[in-house]
């Protein structure tokens, strides 16, 4: 429990979310828009409604369980955790499915704890962040807190470049690898990517070899402004996914009795369905269980595509590459998203801000 400071009873915990709004809305870089700020509103305000109807310890007089500063004030990492174990939900759930709350949602309610409390230690309420670890704790169930050693990052684009294997769906299978490994796209974003969100550069003569190159790029497209970017493949992954172009429509054709759900869509599965998170698990396990039982290294306790984009970010930084540009390519809004790779970066490489 973290010792404050004595708080006039005429501010609340939503005041000081207001003050931190209002700093995140100043910010030079990525400010925080109205619109924006309405999901961090709710989810602020749903989690001091939880504290208030939360018991508290017994013995504990009723005025001072009642204080809504003092609840708020004294809350601890590990109230966190079970505030997202109770109160968030997923959006869609089938009845008698299991609870699956989406990693993004999660990492939201995260961010927004600490960084009002991250405000209040500013304040000179708390002398620390008690939600400092929060992005720690909760990785314990998020695949993308994990990143892959560099040995096994390095040795999956062995592999990926290696890969002889022309079959349609070996193809499309080396698409997709080279898709996360060069620019990090999601599953979400892998599973919708249409034809009409590609872009083929012209094609440019290889002297003195005979044949020609050109690199594709992709319009991706979101429901954030963050998640619309404009994306170059390197050599690798767009001659990967010519290849897979070359033999897609044929394939399509050979399963036609569904080619109409997947007609407009770059990837498919053999059934001709668009791609599930299963399809891309079970790509992303085999493929890093491969590399690491090749180089004699423990498997990773994730093996998912969230893994390889997590990996495929933290390389981006640690080769220098601006932080805007990280976050641009990246689709991501700003620049607390890049917070759970800090510890995996050496001090002097750093690129990310300290976060109260």
């Amino acid at each position: 429990m973290s010792k404050n400071k004595k708080v006039p009873s005429s501010i609340t915990p939503l005041d000081w979310f207001e003050s931190w709004l209002l700093q995140r809305s100043n910010e030079r870089e990525n400010p925080l828009t109205p619109e924006a700020a309405e999901p961090y509103r709710y989810i602020w305000s749903s989690w001091c409604q939880w504290l208030l109807g939360k018991p508290g310890p017994a013995g504990q007089a009723e005025e001072e369980q009642s204080s809504w500063t003092n609840l708020v004030l004294q809350a601890s990492p590990n109230d966190a955790m079970e505030f997202l174990l109770d109160r968030v939900k997923p959006a869609t759930q089938r009845s008698g499915s299991a609870r699956e709350i989406s990693i993004v949602t999660r990492e939201r309610y995260c961010m927004v704890l600490r960084g009002v409390y991250g405000h209040l230690l500013q304040l000179g309420l708390l002398i620390e962040n008690p939600m400092k670890r929060l992005y720690e704790l909760a990785g314990e169930d998020r695949p993308d807190a994990e990143v892959l050693p560099d040995p096994v990052w390095n040795h999956l684009e062995h592999m990926a470049r290696q890969a002889d294997d022309r079959s349609p769906f070996a193809l499309r299978d080396r698409a997709l690898i080279w898709l996360m490994l060069d620019v990090a796209l999601t599953p979400a974003e892998l599973s919708a990517l249409n034809l009409g969100q590609l872009d083929e550069a012209p094609a440019i003569a290889i002297a003195g070899e005979g044949g020609s190159v050109g690199q594709i790029a992709i319009r991706l497209q979101g429901n954030r402004a963050a998640q619309r970017r404009d994306l170059q493949l390197n050599e690798l992954a767009s001659d990967a996914l010519r290849d897979w172009l070359a033999v897609r429509t044929d394939t399509l054709e050979k399963g036609q009795p569904e080619a109409l759900v997947v007609s407009e869509l770059v990837f498919f599965t053999e059934r001709r369905k668009p791609l599930s998170r299963r399809v891309l698990f079970h790509l992303t396990s085999k493929l890093i269980t491969a590399a690491c039982q090749e180089l004699g290294q423990e498997l990773p306790r994730h093996l998912g595509p969230l893994v390889l984009r997590n990996t495929a970010i933290l390389h981006w930084l640690k080769a220098g590459m601006p932080q805007d540009e990280v976050l641009r390519r990246a689709g991501y809004q700003g620049r607390i998203a890049l917070e759970h790779l800090r510890a995996h970066l050496p001090r002097e490489n750093s690129t990310t801000q300290p976060i109260a």
